[in-house]
């Protein structure tokens, strides 16, 4: 048997070793790490208090850091983001926002109070003055796939962007139901159908069905009775649609960031998808040849000028203009910087979100 303090002396100096793969710093989560390595020997049974208490005493002479105070990590958090630019750290808080409450840096009251003060206009006290900042991050890191591709993977191209289109037309027929809606409406089920699953593709004929039996009532009843019956029979049809559009492809209903296509050969794909029904043969024509880009379009409200609307689409340039890949993507935000544009505001804040491979062109729209 060995002395509880040979136990603590021996355990201190298994952290200093391990403090050298850790930039000669001392945390609370490497005492408990290294400790629950040797949990089974003689010397991991070692009392915590007693072994944070032996590294205290010995850090000067070893040369380590020790942060186990909140007060010692507030600093050193401080000294981290001090090294950091402005941009950089208004970047760590919009993604820590972004995370939610399932972003551990959201719930640590002294990361967000330390870059809260960073982001203040208070003077740098002076302890920060060619401060020489610990190498490691002081913060939990929220939890990412060890291997994105094996992430469950985005819909179908083409499924999912026909569907957008189809959901669109119904959308538009749900508004007011005419003949001509349910043209339209029609001809994105029929565009849908190759890309829908085979247990699926006898309710989207059926729905098509229904929309042709109500626009050819509506054509020939002439009865005030009759005609009623058939717009609530078009109506009916028109909800089915949506019914059917949804049940092929959930994520129809609304155009998510995330949906949004990265390559240059995805967006080309997605545009033919989502105007083969609507667009024109010079806009398909386009579409295939044009450049692919991104646009940003910014605009100020015509109150205070702080609040900003961003309108993004991925698409195709060509003569006729910007060609749509899919609906927009519209982003509410406060500017962070009175001095810049909106657009420039958007792509501090929100550019590095951008993870595509193709031209982005932010836009400031400047009309009042």
């Amino acid at each position: 048997m060995i002395t509880a303090t040979e136990r603590a002396d021996w355990m201190a100096l298994q952290i200093f070793i391990a403090s050298r793969a850790n930039h000669d710093v001392i945390t609370h989560d490497l005492v408990d790490a290294v400790m629950s390595r040797d949990a089974d020997k003689e010397q991991g049974k070692a009392n915590k208090e007693m072994v944070r208490r032996i590294i205290r005493k010995r850090a000067a002479s070893e040369s380590v850091r020790v942060i186990f105070t909140e007060d010692e990590r507030y600093w050193a958090i401080r000294e981290q983001l001090h090294a950091m630019t402005t941009d950089e750290v208004h970047a760590l808080r919009d993604e820590i926002a972004e995370g939610g409450d399932d972003d551990p840096r959201g719930w640590d009251p002294v990361l967000t109070k330390a870059i809260s003060v960073r982001l203040s206009h208070r003077q740098q006290t002076r302890r920060l003055w060619n401060c020489k900042p610990v190498s490691i991050r002081l913060w939990r890191e929220p939890r990412r796939p060890a291997v994105e591709e094996t992430a469950p993977a985005a819909p179908d191209t083409a499924r999912l962007f026909t569907a957008l289109a189809a959901y669109e037309s119904f959308a538009y027929a749900s508004l007011g139901v005419t003949p001509r809606e349910l043209d339209t409406l029609a001809a994105h089920l029929t565009a849908l159908r190759p890309a829908a699953p085979t247990d699926l593709q006898a309710e989207l004929v059926d729905a098509q069905a229904d929309i042709d039996d109500a626009r050819e009532a509506l054509r020939t009843t002439r009865s005030l009775t009759g005609r009623n019956a058939a717009w609530d029979r078009a109506r009916a049809a028109v909800q089915r649609a949506g019914a059917a559009i949804l049940a092929i492809e959930p994520h129809a209903k609304q155009m998510h960031g995330t949906d949004m296509p990265a390559t240059a050969a995805d967006i080309r794909a997605a545009a033919l998808a989502y105007n083969a029904v609507e667009g024109t043969p010079e806009e398909l024509s386009a579409i295939a040849t044009g450049m692919v880009s991104v646009r940003v379009h910014c605009r100020s409200d015509s109150g205070t000028g702080w609040t900003v609307t961003a309108t993004i689409t991925a698409g195709v340039d060509s003569p006729m203009g910007h060609i749509t890949a899919h609906p927009p993507i519209l982003v509410k935000f406060r500017k962070r910087d009175g001095r810049d544009a909106a657009a420039e505001n958007f792509r501090k804040m929100f550019g590095r979100l951008f993870r595509i491979s193709v031209p982005v062109y932010y836009v400031t729209d400047h009309r009042p």
